[in-house]
């Protein structure tokens, strides 16, 4: 029977449990909710903005990273390949790494840039520390898992929220002309009639929260234990690790009035079916069928 990579059904059950849960109260009470949480000067939630969305950054380069490790040494061109995509997605996760928080935070460039070449770093040297010793095919997978959880994560968000429009709460608590609407009701004519009035296009992508899906690419996590057996017991607390700073990164999107309840709790829906339909098919668990005794 081949692993698992996936944490056990319990968790992975709870998980979908509490995003039913807050979806359930967003679609009555999102609205309600916003208004006592709405604090967009707070200095953990703008911190959290900035560093919430670093899992996809860092999942790039750990990706990269994996492809360095497990590069063809036989085939001298589909090694070279796996060299250039390698260093290609540390750099662009190390670039991202390095943008994302000047976005949210008045802090400077150098220090942005240090922290994000910092964290880069790290990130590479304990990934290439885990794959040695690693069977090559396991460890593509992995890096095959996390590149395709990420881009289903960003495709999968910018494809519902540039179409639906709907009005953050930000807008609506500042502009008189904007007015609340429920998470299965788009908000198109209003941000028609508003953009044309000079409002930008961005305060209308309200549903689902990107840095919620975002964030919750840290539950990848839980496939580490694929490239060090000896961790399996952890795989669990991995995801439930990747799943609260997901959480906390969701709550930090309230507070700043960019997103609500209903908002966070579809955009980590979709990084969790990301994670388990794409470890289901690339990492396919098959039983073998037990002889009946006699």
């Amino acid at each position: 029977m081949r692993v698992n990579p996936l944490p056990s059904k319990r968790a992975l059950l709870a998980t979908a449990l509490i995003l039913l849960a807050m979806l359930a109260v967003g679609s009555f009470a999102d609205y309600p909710i916003s208004l006592a949480l709405y604090h967009p000067d707070n200095p953990l939630a703008k911190l959290l903005a900035g560093f919430g969305e670093y899992p996809v950054a860092l999942g790039f380069s750990a990706a990269g990273a994996m492809l360095l490790s497990a590069r063809n040494r036989e085939r001298r061109l589909a090694g070279m390949l796996q060299m250039i995509a390698g260093c290609w997605f540390i750099l662009s996760g190390g670039a991202m790494a390095a943008a994302l928080p000047t976005g949210y935070l008045d802090i400077p460039v150098w220090l942005a840039a240090l922290t994000g070449v910092g964290c880069t770093g790290l990130t590479v040297w304990g990934i290439l520390l885990l794959c040695r010793g690693a069977d090559r095919k396991t460890v593509l997978r992995v890096a095959a898992v996390f590149l395709l959880v990420i881009f289903a994560d960003i495709l999968v968000v910018n494809l519902i929220k540039i179409p639906w429009g709907r009005a953050r709460m930000r807008l609506v608590a500042s502009d008189a002309r904007a007015y609340f609407m429920p998470w299965w009701q788009p908000g198109t004519e209003l941000r028609d009639t508003l953009v044309a009035a000079g409002i930008a296009a961005e305060e209308f992508k309200s549903f689902p929260s990107g840095h919620s899906a975002n964030s919750s690419s840290l539950m990848l996590l839980s496939l580490l234990p694929m490239l060090r057996p000896q961790w399996n017991r952890r795989k669990t607390a991995l995801f439930c690790a990747g799943f609260g700073w997901a959480l906390t990164v969701a709550v930090s999107r309230i507070v700043m009035g960019a997103h609500y309840l209903s908002d966070t709790a579809v955009g980590l829906a979709v990084g969790l079916a990301a994670l388990v339909i794409i470890c289901r098919l690339l990492f396919p668990v098959r039983r073998t069928a037990r002889i009946p005794s006699v």
